[in-house]
């Protein structure tokens, strides 16, 4: 590569101490907008190893410029926390070094740096600025606000580097004797939440990428398999093979909350599909409760009015109010599957719960011959999360996850004079996610 381009007098003392990051040299050539910099093993004649072979028969092959953007506080860490903070950001031109080995089929290499993830055009520092602020605002919102482009490609290694560190503060999972997995729906992508349910209410244990096997067994067996005795599952396959392969010896049950929740779910498809211009304020929530829990005879009578021109919506009305009828009462599984073979053909929305009533009818069995059933803030609580999850605004899994289940604190408990963390409880969980719903929805400016 010839003769050195730089020489140590190149190099700015006060600039380098001022951008703080440890393997850089900064030249003197750079100004307060634009920093130009070196690796300070650039004036070291020690030979970097081949990451593939080991060798240290490497030598320069090419120096490739690469501008980041950065941020310096300007203001003392030591001020008013509710004063507003201060803050530069910079163009930050690093010139890397690719090397040659000779030891192993010339193969080129990067020297490694530490101070922005691979394929990040944000240095470490800023990305976690960014990643901190997405956690609770909208991503574009928190850009605007530090004057930086939203790339939609920057989003999930900047939230992923910071998620892996907040992941990291976590405290070990106490294991319940009973567990709950369910399937939430975001923008038509289904992301198992997997609960403990405890004496004191039920807690939010964390949330999964999908509903594969290897996804949601890979997260069961950070768990003790001799603690949990029984395992509340929505009916899906992946879901029930994962839970019987990590807990062995437990009971695996699907509960009544969920064949009313996926009935609730058909009966909301064919309300949005036939129940159009429907004489009725808030009609999702009057069509799909008990008819009981109705106000007043004025409310089933305009019910009653609105049916009239609507067939299937009025056969999928009665048919709901039978199946939350029966589970009211001491219902059977024959009665139950009575119900699910007498669904109309035409009401096609309900096939996913008839082939559950059909296929998963061991699992509702076994939920009818245990003694104790789930607290019946269950299914409030699970509702609650469900509901939660639609409103917010779409993002990526990650970005997702990481505002649910990350920007709050877990409860904890003292355990054989450890502490382990018990999850979020759903009543913090849904107000959380509520909140960071409305930042994003109503714009509010990002760090006021």
């Amino acid at each position: 590569m010839g003769k050195k381009r730089y020489k140590k007098a190149d190099v700015s003392k006060s600039m380098t101490e001022a951008l703080g990051i440890t393997d850089l040299l900064v030249l003197k050539t750079s100004t307060d907008s634009h920093y130009y910099a070196i690796h300070k093993r650039y004036f070291s004649d020690d030979k970097l190893p081949c990451p593939a072979c080991g060798s240290t028969k490497t030598r320069c092959s090419k120096v490739v410029k690469r501008t980041f953007k950065d941020i310096l506080w300007e203001d003392d860490p030591h001020d008013d926390a509710e004063t507003k903070r201060k803050f530069r950001v910079f163009d930050l031109t690093f010139y890397q070094t690719y090397l040659r080995c000779d030891g192993c089929n010339n193969s080129v290499f990067p020297e490694p740096i530490n101070f922005s993830g691979k394929g990040c055009r944000y240095t470490n520092r800023l990305s976690d600025e960014l990643a901190d602020g997405t956690f609770r605002f909208s991503y574009k919102k928190v850009c605007d606000y530090f004057g930086v482009p939203a790339s939609t490609a920057s989003i999930g290694p900047i939230m992923r580097r910071r998620i892996q560190y907040r992941e990291s503060l976590l405290l070990p999972v106490s294991t319940p004797k009973k567990l709950g997995i369910m399937e939430a729906v975001f923008f038509r992508e289904t992301h198992p939440i997997v609960f403990a349910l405890r004496e004191d209410g039920v807690y939010c244990i964390d949330i999964l990428r999908d509903s594969s096997e290897e996804t949601v067994l890979t997260f069961l067996r950070t768990l003790d398999t001799n603690e949990v005795d029984t395992v509340y599952i929505d009916p899906v396959d992946s879901i029930r093979s994962a839970a019987a392969i990590a807990f062995p010896s437990a009971n695996l049950v699907v509960t009544d909350e969920c064949i009313l929740r996926y009935a609730r779910d058909a009966m909301l498809e064919i309300i949005h599909e036939d129940g159009k211009r429907f004489p009725v304020k808030f009609k999702d929530a009057v069509l799909s409760i008990p008819n009981k829990r109705l106000q007043n005879d004025f409310q089933r009578k305009q019910i009653e009015d609105g049916m009239e021109s609507r067939p299937r919506l009025k056969g999928a009305y009665n048919q709901h109010q039978a199946l939350m009828e029966l589970m009211d009462s001491e219902w059977t599984y024959d009665a139950l599957s009575n119900w699910a073979h007498n669904i109309p053909d035409n009401l096609t929305e309900f096939a996913t719960l008839v082939d559950v009533i059909d296929l998963f009818d061991q699992e509702i069995r076994d939920y009818k011959g245990t003694e104790e059933k789930p607290p019946d803030l269950y299914p409030t609580a699970l509702q609650a999360v469900c509901e939660a999850f639609k409103g917010m605004p779409h993002c990526i899994f990650d970005v997702l996850r990481a505002r649910c289940f990350l920007t709050i604190s877990h409860d904890t408990i003292e355990e054989n004079e450890a502490k382990y963390r018990l999850g979020i409880h759903t009543s913090r969980l849904t107000q959380n996610m509520n909140e960071i719903t409305a930042n994003i929805k109503e714009a509010r400016e990002y760090g006021l």
